[in-house]
C-alpha cells in the first residue's frame, strides 16, 4: 500500500511508476503521452479502463483527449462539465467515486445500450486535474487497490499522479488546442494568428533602422504587404499542388482576384 511502504523505491511499485512517469521524453501528442502514462500504470497495477477528458474554454462541457483500453468509436466524446459525479469532482477539485455509471451523465446512454462495455465497470474513480488554482479536466480510471477503507489509498496514490500530469497535460493542449465554438467545433484561430504575426513583424521592424528609412524612403509599409500577399499565396498553392481554385477558396478569395495578384507578384503558374 502506499502509505505504508512508500519510502522504499525499490520494493514500491507507486514510486517506481511515478518515477518513470517523470522520466518520460516528450511526445508529438497528448493521446500519446497519456497513453504512455496508463501503459506504466498498467504494468504495476491492473487498469482496464481510463479516460482523460479536459474542459472546453466555457467550462461547460467536457470532450474526450484520451481513451485506454477501449476505442473512441464505442465511447462517448463529450458530457457536460456541470453535472453527475464528474461536475461535483470539477467543482470541489476533490476525487470521488462513481458508483453508479447509469445515473453518470457521461456513461447513461452507454448503459442503456446492448452493446455494454465489459472494461468500463464501476466503480469508477474521478479524480480531477488542477492548474493554478482551477479544475481543467478529470481522469476517470478503475481502482487500483479495491474499495478497503473507502479508496483512500487509490485517492493517495491518484492526487500524486494528478499533480504531476496536469502541469504536463495543460503544457500538451496549449500546443495543440485550437480554440472551440460552443459547439464544440475549432474557431478560426484569428487571435493565434495576430499573436504570431505580430512577433514576426516585431522581429523584422527591429532589424531596421528607422534613419535610414526614412533617408531612403525604403517604403517599408508596401514592401510588407507585398512580401506578405506573395508568401499567402505562394504558400496556399504549394498546399494545393497549385490548383488556384483551391488556393483562392483557402485564401477566402475568387479565382480571377487570385489570378489577379499572382501577375502582379510574379508568381508563376505551374
Amino acid at each position: 500500500m502506499l502509505s505504508t511502504s512508500f519510502g522504499n523505491p525499490q520494493s514500491n511499485p507507486e514510486l517506481r511508476s511515478l518515477y518513470e512517469i517523470i522520466l518520460l521524453p516528450p511526445l508529438n501528442h497528448l493521446q500519446d503521452y497519456f497513453l504512455r502514462v496508463i501503459a506504466i500504470l498498467s504494468g504495476y497495477f491492473s487498469i482496464k479502463y481510463s479516460a482523460l477528458f479536459l474542459q472546453n474554454p466555457q467550462k461547460d462541457s467536457l470532450h474526450v483527449e484520451a481513451l485506454y483500453g477501449i476505442e473512441k468509436e464505442t465511447h462517448p466524446l463529450t458530457c457536460s462539465s456541470q453535472k453527475g459525479t464528474i461536475g461535483k469532482v470539477l467543482g470541489s477539485r476533490q476525487p470521488m467515486v462513481i458508483q453508479n455509471l447509469s445515473q453518470e451523465p457521461l456513461y447513461e446512454e452507454m448503459m442503456k445500450s446492448q452493446k455494454r462495455i465489459e472494461k468500463i465497470q464501476p466503480p469508477l474513480l474521478c479524480v480531477p486535474l488542477i492548474t493554478d488554482d482551477e479544475s481543467m479536466g478529470v481522469i476517470n480510471v478503475n481502482s487500483l487497490y479495491g474499495p478497503a477503507h473507502g479508496f483512500v489509498e487509490d485517492f493517495q496514490f491518484l492526487s500524486i499522479l494528478s499533480a504531476i500530469l496536469s502541469p504536463a497535460i495543460k503544457n500538451y493542449h496549449q500546443k495543440t488546442a485550437a480554440p472551440r465554438a460552443k459547439d464544440g467545433r475549432p474557431k478560426a484561430g484569428s487571435h493565434l494568428l495576430d499573436e504570431l504575426l505580430e512577433q514576426k513583424l516585431v522581429e523584422v521592424l527591429n532589424k531596421i533602422d528607422p534613419y535610414v528609412e526614412t533617408k531612403t524612403k525604403m517604403k517599408i509599409y508596401n514592401d510588407i504587404i507585398r512580401l506578405v500577399e506573395k508568401i499567402l499565396i505562394k504558400s496556399a498553392l504549394n498546399r494545393v499542388d497549385h490548383v488556384q481554385i483551391a488556393a483562392a477558396q483557402f485564401l477566402g478569395i475568387n479565382r480571377n482576384t487570385l489570378r489577379k495578384k499572382m501577375k502582379e507578384l510574379k508568381i508563376k503558374a505551374r
